[in-house]
């Protein structure tokens, strides 16, 4: 591939071998049993899997985007789960950490992150959609030398395990919804008074990753646990969700590769008649044709997208286009290999079928597909516009 290199093909095999000797064993179980993968979590952070792309002055490793695309995609391959519960504290609250934070913050929160000895969570999302935040209710006021935060989030990932949550909160009266001016991001500790976590949702797919309700009812940080410039700290954030999307098509990479690969080998070894099932029918071939063309045609725009990430560029429209496209090349694998596999592709402890299920929910979360459909719209004539009004 013309995007490898020595360092990056390092990198994969590190991840690579991880997924084989430690996740590939345990993940099946860990979804029946609905387990978050805390062990697994921490394991990627002493291998250097989750500050990939972070500074080396607050534990990272300093590298690129394209070499963190490829540890998405071998992470997806043996758990979509842990894959979704690292980008959930490294993409998005990590991410906004990085951008956003002062240099104590990131010394204090960041660098035990970035090595996975804490984990983070975005607590942002509420009832009125992810992306409407003209009609979001949690709110947040300064009183003596302290901000109180009031207000509920939901689909929360990383609850119940994190130890800091990054929290949105509008603190002026007035949002903006071209300069998103009007919301503050805050840092909130988990032992902090005020914050209650919700039962975890019993979801289709992702098992284990602890999505739930995040409460805030007078909940008091320090002033200086602001995070970003006051009422302006959500527009500069909404840059750095580029990411997070990016990283999507990576996910929906792993996910599709791990369908063919394993649908590829039953059709070789399930014999009928004397013949294996791929060899014996020509239908059976032109699934396989048509997996490996869209698994293709992903890989490029990931990578591809990936790369120009690398130059410094939020490449808006691209990133939007890896999870669109990341999603439904999952699910066409996905249902593609649970068909193939017939009876036993609807048996859980096959293995196969959970990734239907996982590859399902990359259209919703984290931003439904048709909202980001327009905003593909949206940014593919004026991205750099978009990016100078957001400061």
């Amino acid at each position: 591939m013309w995007f490898m290199t020595e360092e990056r093909e390092l990198m994969r095999n590190v991840a690579r071998e991880f997924v084989e000797k430690e996740v590939l064993p345990v993940s099946l179980e860990m979804d029946m049993k609905e387990e978050y993968p805390l062990h697994l979590f921490r394991r990627a952070g002493e291998l250097g899997l989750i500050g990939v792309v972070y500074p080396e002055e607050f534990g990272g490793l300093g590298g690129d985007w394209v070499t963190k695309l490829l540890i998405t995609e071998e992470l997806s391959k043996g758990s979509p789960t842990l894959n979704i519960a690292i980008g959930a504290h490294s993409s998005l609250a990590g991410g906004a950490l990085n951008l956003l934070g002062t240099p104590e913050q990131k010394h204090k929160y960041l660098t035990p992150a970035v090595k996975g000895e804490q984990i983070l969570a975005l607590a942002s999302t509420e009832a009125a959609g992810c992306f409407n935040m003209g009609e979001f209710q949690s709110f947040a006021y300064l009183d003596g030398d302290e901000w109180v935060i009031n207000g509920s989030k939901i689909f929360i990932t990383n609850i119940g395990v994190a130890d800091t949550y990054i929290v949105t909160a509008r603190t002026a009266d007035h949002y903006d919804h071209v300069t998103r001016k009007g919301f503050s991001m805050f840092i909130v500790e988990k032992d902090n008074p005020g914050l209650e976590l919700g039962k975890f949702e019993n979801k289709l797919g992702w098992h284990g990753s602890n999505t739930g309700p995040v409460y805030f009812k007078n909940c008091r940080v320090p002033k200086e646990n602001l995070l970003g410039p006051l009422h302006d700290s959500v527009g500069a954030f909404a840059l750095s969700a580029c990411d997070e999307y990016m990283s999507c098509g990576a996910v929906g990479l792993g996910i599709a590769e791990a369908c063919y690969d394993r649908a590829l080998a039953y059709t070789k070894e399930r014999m009928q008649q004397g013949k294996s099932m791929y060899e014996a029918h020509q239908v059976i071939r032109h699934k396989f044709a048509r997996m490996a063309t869209e698994i293709e045609c992903l890989r490029a725009l990931s990578f591809n997208t990936a790369a120009i990430r690398d130059t410094g560029t939020y490449p808006l429209a691209l990133a939007r286009m890896c999870k669109t496209k990341g999603y439904e090349t999952a699910m066409l694998c996905a249902n593609e290999a649970v068909q193939l596999f017939g009876g036993l592709g609807v048996v859980r402890e096959t293995g196969v079928e959970r990734y239907l299920r996982d590859a399902r929910l990359l259209g919703i979360a984290g931003g439904a597909i048709e909202a980001l459909f327009d905003q593909i719209n949206m940014f593919k004539d004026n991205n750099m516009e978009f990016i100078k009004r957001q400061g």
